[in-house]
């Protein structure tokens, strides 16, 4: 399973991307994560915050924005390889549930994770 964490928005509006392989993961430590992706429950969210992904070289739509303060952060969580086809979810700060909280600070607190900046 891979997942993938983006975060933007805020008074910079700087874009940053957060992926997690479960392939380069101790066998136990993955089979955690994958239990966290599931109690999250990000795959039976309905929309808006729940999505398709787009094709590559495409940009997905943004988080919703509806209740959304000026510099709040945009969260988006895509994941593939879970059985199923590949989805994606997306938050705002004020949408954020506390479940998916946790595993973004899960993603975030493997060292085996990479961390980029889009451009």
């Amino acid at each position: 399973m891979k997942l993938t964490v983006r975060r933007g928005g805020g008074i910079s509006g700087i874009v940053t991307r957060t992926e997690l392989d479960t392939a380069a993961l101790p066998d136990p430590v993955a089979e955690d994560l994958v239990g966290e992706v599931q109690r999250a429950g990000l795959q039976d969210l309905p929309a808006p915050h729940h999505g398709v992904r787009a094709p590559e070289g495409q940009r997905e739509s943004p988080a919703p924005t509806a209740a959304r303060q000026p510099d709040s952060q945009l969260y988006e969580i895509s994941v593939e390889g879970l059985g199923a086809a590949p989805f994606s979810a997306r938050y705002t700060d004020e949408s954020l549930p506390e479940q998916v909280r946790h595993l973004m600070e899960l993603i975030d607190s493997r060292p085996e994770r990479t961390d980029s900046v889009e451009m």
